[in-house]
């Protein structure tokens, strides 16, 4: 009963355009054969409203386990992708990879620190792909999503009935990545309380569930994603220093797509290849009036910016299997616009000294344009040219 489409439509739509997706229905009105009709259908569960949560709870961990068994592997697609967006011909990529291969032979911990989408997750990943680790687990966590009420058992599990709502045992990241790798991402969002728990885990390479009396031995490798200075943020009270120094046995820092720009034809195509593969068109082609726009622009999402902007762009293409001007996102077409405009503005000399009132208006009028146009393309950078 949804407005614009039926249910049963929309789980078509659904299997066409993501049929590794596991899908669990529910409705108002259940009847046996409808239910019967959309599991044959593919469905993994029909269950009704009211939601009981045991129940839901019941049929997601159903679908989870049939999950592992049948859903195809797609480690070497990643891998490759890893590899594509880790390489590149700038010299400081290169010493970047250099430092990755040899830091992933050992044990260190390391952080990655780099500016929003600049690939420090592949990075990541590459450095857990080249490791002795590589045939053990890689889990990744946002640590911008846990709370602080529920962070220690995210991290440590829990046992059943170790506080109310904890119906079943849980196992926590760090038990999953036992033999492998763990990536804490963005862990200065963490509360000071759960940074102590997480440096006694790492020093004592132990951990014991909420509401558990027995210590369970941990051998995970710690690598850490930040997008800020974390020893700038361990000399505030936000961060503990202690912490930090543990973590911060080598240091990687990601570079910019801006400081990069001789790798950026090299993501668009790769962009470019991976948008047709996935929709299923044509490889489209980038205009030479929309590549001045690439190279120019200042990428404040970098890398993922990229990508997104190329996804949507080829949607849109002419009937050449061209993207043009018109179908870059309005931030971008406003950045060149303010780009020459300052360029503009820099490279105006006035012909003549002014030696009447008209002339020096006009001179005025210059002056008071060049201080208001860098004073817009100041805060402009400020804010990253999000107006």
């Amino acid at each position: 009963n949804l407005p614009d489409m039926a249910g049963e439509k929309l789980f078509d739509e659904l299997q066409k355009c993501t049929p590794d997706t596991r899908m669990i229905l529910m409705g108002k009105e259940v009847n046996l054969k409808n239910a019967v009709a959309m599991i044959r259908r593919g469905a993994n569960n029909f269950i009704s409203k009211p939601l009981n949560p045991d129940e839901l709870l019941e049929a997601m961990n159903e679908v989870n386990a049939s999950s592992k068994t049948s859903i195809p592997d797609k480690k070497p697609k990643e891998a490759n992708a890893v590899s594509k967006l880790m390489s590149g011909n700038c010299p400081n990529v290169k010493s970047l990879m250099e430092q990755a291969k040899r830091v992933a032979q050992t044990d260190f911990s390391v952080i990655i620190q780099g500016e929003t989408g600049t690939g420090k997750e592949s990075l990541a990943r590459y450095i857990h792909s080249h490791s002795k680790r590589k045939n053990g687990p890689f889990v990744a966590v946002d640590c911008g999503c846990l709370s602080k009420e529920i962070a220690a058992s995210e991290f440590f599990g829990h046992e059943k009935g170790a506080f109310t709502g904890a119906i079943s045992q849980k196992t926590g990241f760090f038990e999953q990545a036992n033999g492998g790798t763990i990536l804490l991402d963005e862990i200065a969002n963490l509360s000071l309380d759960i940074q102590m728990a997480l440096l006694r885990a790492l020093q004592e390479k132990v951990i014991r569930k909420i509401g558990g009396a027995k210590e369970i031995p941990i051998d995970v490798r710690i690598i850490v994603a930040t997008n800020e200075n974390l020893l700038e943020k361990s000399a505030s009270v936000n961060f503990r220093e202690d912490l930090y120094f543990r973590l911060c046995e080598y240091t990687l820092e990601v570079p910019a797509l801006r400081d990069r720009v001789q790798d950026i034809p090299l993501f668009i195509d790769f962009f470019l290849e991976q948008t047709s593969t996935e929709l299923g068109i044509e490889k489209p082609q980038i205009s030479e009036e929309v590549l001045p726009y690439f190279l120019e622009y200042n990428w404040p999402g970098n890398i993922r910016e990229m990508r997104n902007v190329i996804r949507r762009s080829c949607l849109f293409t002419d009937r050449n299997n061209l993207i043009q001007q018109e179908e870059l996102p309005v931030r971008m077409r406003n950045f060149m616009q303010d780009l020459h405009l300052q360029e503009k503005m820099s490279s105006y000399q006035p012909e003549n000294v002014a030696e009447d009132r008209e002339e020096a208006a006009t001179g005025l009028k210059y002056i008071a344009m060049k201080a208001e146009s860098k004073r817009i393309l100041e805060v402009l950078e400020k804010v990253r040219f999000n107006k």
